[in-house]
């Protein structure tokens, strides 16, 4: 961990990280750099001495060379009671500012070369290295062995992790002692069941697999009643609805009489991968749904090729969807807005840090929307967290907003039918939208009527319930968490304290009150900052080129959601709010909590305990074959277990969700 995120956890009365114990000592000539060993390295795991003879890379965060004025400016430029409040700072006054020195990136560089080690890449955030297992224990004073789980061995090291006590200032963390295979970011595409598997001789960077859903289906709430299906306390059940185009989502919203259009806002996208077909595919989309189209220049697409077809289980080309789900809600609601996307190079952390920081270093957006994350577990390592932590407050110095999407699993139940990520601790807030630094994006659940008006809208949460005999089974009131398939994150993090801008708008005892049960003895922060639409049942149509199952390629639709979904719906929204506005928004949370109470905002709460809210659903046994046998559940609605939606803020749909006057209360 680097004394930049030490630092962090209290600085202008705010704290942003968990209470960490200061770097100790380790001898007269050498430091330890803390965080850079993972939590998942245990005694009871260790298998031993890793081979000396094999070779990694890896790299040493630079800290630079004004850690704690960076964060202290930070903090400074998103208080409103500060003199620098939006004062923002451009790109090469951060790293005039805040960025290394040459005298300490030399340093490093140098003491890297000395101890045997190849420097494979040298730049403003890091000096990247690669040599032999036993160069890497030399250098950095330390033992790396082999640490087995149920998929294998991972190198990891054995003990703390030190450098020369000269280099101590210099250097941030240390990443790639670690196996970083072990553990990444997961996108939340992955929990939809898109990235099935792809048959072995499937080339893994070409067309997705086809996705397909099963009928029938309703184009409004309640068009179809599943009349050949039994009832649910005595009532008829609707089939599940189709799925949005871009004109029902805007209507939802109240945006189609609105003067705002995003116009001179360009919002940015991050996702592992990129779609070789995305253009195409993006104009398909457009003259599918008769929206408006994409203008020269409007879309712009950066790709960083080379990087592992291995996505925790999932194929390259299982991401695609991802892209173009996130650029094509972005554009729903933000139609004349230029959108960037930034593909990183695979799923490890190293190449999604690469990928936010090519977006900030070089401001190619105002706002950027991540459908990714580390899962409650968090990142392997302090050294990877603080390395985003830095980004995050970059950006937020250079009126960039970032935004994530707040988790598709609740808090990941581990005995739930919705467990993402393996290995899960359960009951703790996602990582990145946990972070002080970024707006965490909740989802809901948003039927629409004939009209196109919302016919209610809860916090999102899915209990599953497959029709057995002449019922349904689990009863819904009784199915979490074991029937529990899908819902938004939040709640409580037991790592980040309360920033200042929650502060007298998220009730006390649930800024104290843990996932856990325990009680805090600081208030802490707590997840989602804002909310939109996000179920699956309540999904988008999204379209792209798939691999159909006859071997042939074409362009397909199909409904999808998840905070994938909720997360660049939010960040149209903001791009009409900062035209609105005329200048940058930045970090959106102390706007947006100013809002909170008032109309801007929608406040949300559960579905009334004496009724419950549900559909009948089709779906595919195997998704990928239109052919397979079709399964028959209901799904019930705003069940999500510990997390629930009260009035005023609340750890299920935060503050509320966007109302048709949110963009106008930006305009003065």
């Amino acid at each position: 961990m680097s004394r930049l995120s030490v630092l962090a956890a209290s600085v202008a009365g705010t704290a942003l990280l968990g209470v960490l114990i200061p770097p100790a000592v380790a001898t007269p000539t050498s430091r330890t750099v803390l965080g850079s060993r993972p939590s998942w390295a245990a005694a009871a795991t260790d298998r031993g001495a890793t081979d000396p003879r094999a070779e990694l890379d890896g790299r040493v965060n630079l800290a630079g060379r004004d850690p704690q004025g960076m964060t202290a400016y930070a903090l400074s430029v998103i208080d409103p009671h500060s003199a620098n409040y939006r004062h923002f700072l451009s790109a090469a006054e951060v790293r005039g500012r805040f960025g290394p020195s040459a005298e300490q990136t030399t340093s490093v560089v140098s003491w890297l070369k000395s101890e045997g080690l190849e420097v494979t890449d040298v730049n403003e955030h890091y000096v990247g290295f690669h040599g032999s297992v036993a160069s890497a224990q030399k250098a950095f004073e330390v033992e790396l062995h082999n640490y087995a789980d149920g998929k294998g061995v991972h190198r990891a090291p054995a003990g703390e992790v030190k450098v020369p006590a000269r280099l101590a200032a210099a250097v941030q963390g240390v990443m790639g002692l670690e196996d970083q295979t072990r553990q990444g970011v997961r996108p939340k595409i992955l929990d939809q069941a898109v990235a099935t598997a792809a048959p072995a001789d499937a080339d893994p960077w070409g067309p997705t697999p086809a996705f397909y859903r099963a009928e029938p289906c309703s184009h409004y709430w309640g068009e179809k009643q599943a009349t050949d299906q039994p009832p649910l306390e005595g009532k008829t059940r609707p089939w599940t609805l189709c799925g949005y185009g871009p004109q029902e989502l805007r209507t939802a919203y109240g945006l189609n009489k609105s003067r705002w259009t995003g116009k001179g806002v360009t919002v940015g996208i991050i996702d592992p991968y990129a779609s070789p077909s995305i253009e195409s595919d993006l104009v398909a989309w457009a003259n599918k749904h008769n929206f408006q189209g994409w203008r020269p220049g409007q879309f712009k697409q950066f790709t960083s090729p080379g990087g592992s077809p291995d996505c925790f289980g999932g194929a390259p080309n299982a991401l695609y969807v991802e892209e173009a789900l996130d650029i094509e809600a972005a554009h729903s609601m933000a139609p004349d807005a230029n959108i960037t996307y930034v593909g990183a190079k695979d799923c490890s952390d190293a190449s999604l840090i690469d990928a936010l920081n090519r977006m900030v270093d070089n401001h190619l957006a105002d706002l950027v929307s991540n459908s990714w994350g580390d899962g409650a577990n968090g990142p392997a390592t302090e050294a990877i967290r603080s390395a985003y932590e830095s980004v995050f407050q970059r950006a937020a110095i250079q009126g960039i907003g970032v935004y994530f999407s707040s988790g598709d699993c609740g808090v990941e139940p581990q005995d739930s039918g919705c467990g993402q990520f393996e290995g899960s601790n359960g009951v703790q807030t996602e990582y990145p939208p946990e972070s002080a630094w970024v707006t965490g994006v909740g989802g809901t659940t948003m039927p629409v009527d004939a009209q196109g008006k919302k016919v209610f809208e809860f916090g999102w949460g899915n209990i599953r319930s497959p029709r057995t005999g002449d019922g349904w089974s689990p009863d819904p009131r009784a199915g979490y968490p074991a029937a529990f398939t899908g819902g938004t994150g939040g709640g409580t993090s037991a790592k980040v304290r309360q920033p200042s801008y929650q502060a007298g708008v998220v009730p006390a005892k649930l800024a104290r009150t843990l996932l856990t049960g325990e009680t805090s003895a600081y208030p802490m922060r707590v997840v989602p900052d804002i909310v939109a639409d996000g179920d699956n049942n309540s999904g988008m149509f999204v379209g792209q080129t798939w691999l159909k199952p006859d071997g042939t390629t074409g362009y397909l639709e199909v409904r999808l959601g998840g905070t994938s979904l909720s997360s660049p719906l939010i960040a149209g929204i903001q791009a009409l709010a900062q035209q609105a506005q005329g200048s940058p928004i930045g970090l959106a949370n102390p706007q947006i909590y100013q809002r909170a109470g008032t109309t801007a905002l929608t406040d949300l709460t559960d579905p009334p305990a004496s009724e419950l809210f549900s559909v009948v659903r089709n779906d595919y046994a195997d998704f990928t074959d239109p052919t397979s046998p079709v399964l028959t559940r209901l799904i019930t609605f705003g069940l999500n277990g510990p997390l629930t939606a009260t009035p005023g803020y609340d750890n299920l749909t935060g503050p509320g969700t966007p109302s048709s006057t949110y963009a106008d209360s930006y305009h003065h």
